[in-house]
């Protein structure tokens, strides 16, 4: 028997993830070059071991390097632990900073 896991599975499983650690407002989905969440959470298979890429907005006066050391982890965790792929690396682009004290409502 084989399943098959859609990459777009894996996304949403980032997604949702990536805004659970404090101070990650949003997923940036739209940029001028790239649309939706496929452009936002890069995926890629090498050896049999999963490579991401995620973009994300955080919020304001957090502590950059510790929230995306968190989602790193929780992310790696998370796909690891729900998908059964071994994660090699989580990339992260902090490309917003969000500087409204309610930024967590807008993503």
């Amino acid at each position: 028997m084989k399943i098959h896991i859609a990459p777009d599975v894996i996304r949403l499983i980032v997604q949702k993830t990536a805004l659970e650690v404090e101070g990650v407002t949003r997923v940036i989905t739209k940029a001028p070059w790239s649309f939706g969440l496929k452009q936002a959470i890069g995926l890629k298979m090498e050896e049999d071991k999963l490579e991401l890429t995620l973009r994300l907005a955080l919020r304001y006066g957090v502590d950059i390097m510790a929230v995306c050391r968190e989602v790193q982890q929780a992310v790696k965790r998370a796909v690891e632990n729900l998908v059964g792929i071994e994660v090699s690396s989580v990339d992260i682009i902090v490309e917003d900073i969000d500087l409204a004290q309610d930024a967590k409502a807008k993503s």
